[in-house]
């Protein structure tokens, strides 16, 4: 799979990840968790505790059910159709969302905030179900040599769709106003879903290797359990992982942060998800390189030293102005794209089989067994006067600081790239 042509898959596969990027459930700028979820809760007078919730619900969502989607996909030797019915599942509850929200207006402010979330948790749960299946066709169609590369690109594409989108929300925001704003970009999410999963349909995924599967879901838990055992790398990667949750924590509270106290226009919240979409597309094509180069390890190195940079800059610098908001969203992007590319290559590259359904699932589960919790307990001390912005981000802060420590002196680069950069320099 070096040449052109072996690429045409993975040509088309960008195409649905543009659209998934713009509208897609769960992962589209019209609902992704930073953005609109937040400002939409906050419009409804949310606690600091809710505003959390959607953090954790969306990273719970994206890996707890990812151990049974994995048993349940593991025999499968094509993935596609698998993955084109929970993103359809995952897209009825926009659906019911905007419907809702078209005829209530947010009346009832406490009930409209937990349908938010018990739907919210739907979509999530439905997109975590997709990631092993995902992961799994995306290895069949990118050559193994160039995979950060290619990866790095089509999170960018994918996440270029959130730039375009970003216009696309502010006007419906200046034409509809709060709330029903939300309802539009909660229906078209739905209209979306339905055509990238026709796209999904479209992509002649190549025939996997026939897997065994377990006897039971018990079964494969044992399996899963003794992934972690043996593969040491793996679980470094995993325990470093809960240190470097603390970016996730700064999305969380970031934006509420800048409205609540630096005066930020909630109806500009859509410049968050479209400027941290620039950084993502600017750092697929740039930086994601190191991942080739040096490995997983400085991949993710790098974007806990870009964390850093913003979340000083989104805390410390006192200016109310719009640009400075504008500059830490685009760098957030930058250390997400850092953190993508090295998260997904760091499990890929550590599974020795070629169906890496059950290690994508192993390795989401273990890392969001601490950052999913993590929030809610911010959040809730925050709003019972324990902590307040300043100690919350200080602690992020300090996250930040030890997760550089730990990837420095503890985290490996996987065997399998070893073997590979030794390979590539003997030719």
């Amino acid at each position: 799979m070096n040449n052109h042509k072996s690429l045409k898959e993975y040509y088309k596969y960008d195409v649905f990840a543009f659209f998934n990027g713009f509208g897609g459930p769960t992962w589209g700028a019209l609902t992704y968790f930073l953005a609109i979820p937040v400002a939409y809760l906050t419009f409804l007078n949310a606690s600091k505790m809710q505003i959390g919730l959607i953090t954790a619900i969306f990273w719970a969502g994206f890996s707890i059910p990812q151990v049974w989607a994995a048993y349940a996909s593991e025999t499968k030797t094509i993935k596609k159709t698998f993955m084109a019915k929970v993103m359809l599942l995952a897209g009825i509850a926009w659906l019911v969302l905007g419907l809702y929200i078209m005829f209530v207006r947010g009346a009832d402010e406490s009930l409209s905030i937990w349908l938010f979330l018990l739907l919210f948790a739907w979509s999530c749960t439905l997109t975590g179900m997709f990631m092993p299946a995902n992961f799994s066709l995306l290895f069949k169609i990118i050559p193994t040599e160039r995979l950060g590369q290619l990866l790095g690109i089509l999170f960018a594409i994918q996440f270029g769709g959130l730039v375009v989108a970003g216009p696309v929300i502010t006007m419906i925001g200046g034409i509809y106003g709060e709330p029903v704003n939300y309802a539009v970009l909660f229906l078209l999410t739905s209209v979306i879903t339905i055509f990238i999963s026709i796209i999904l349909m479209y992509i002649k995924e190549p025939e996997g290797e026939p897997a065994e599967g377990s006897t039971s879901f018990g079964a494969y838990l044992g399996k899963c359990i003794e992934i972690i055992k043996t593969d040491r790398t793996l679980t470094k990667f995993i325990i470093g992982k809960w240190l470097m949750s603390g970016h996730y924590v700064m999305l969380a509270f970031l934006l509420v942060y800048r409205i609540s106290e630096r005066g930020f226009d909630p109806m500009k919240s859509g410049w968050f998800t479209s400027l941290h979409g620039l950084g993502l597309f600017i750092g697929g094509f740039t930086i994601t390189k190191i991942a080739d180069k040096y490995g997983p390890r400085h991949m993710l190195l790098t974007s806990h030293i870009i964390a850093v940079i913003y979340t000083c800059i989104a805390w410390l610098v006192p200016s109310s102005a719009t640009w400075v908001i504008f500059v830490a969203f685009v760098i957030t992007g930058l250390t997400q794209i850092s953190d993508n590319v090295g998260y997904t290559n760091m499990c890929l590259l550590c599974c020795p089989t070629l169906d890496k359904s059950t290690y994508v699932a192993v390795t989401n589960v273990g890392v969001n067994i601490f950052t999913v919790p993590l929030p809610i307990i911010l959040g809730l001390l925050m709003d019972k006067g324990i902590l307040n912005y300043t100690g919350t981000f200080t602690i992020v802060l300090i996250m930040m600081a030890a997760a550089i420590i730990y990837i420095l002196t503890v985290m490996e680069n996987p065997k399998a790239y070893i073997e590979m950069k030794a390979a590539s320099q003997e030719k």
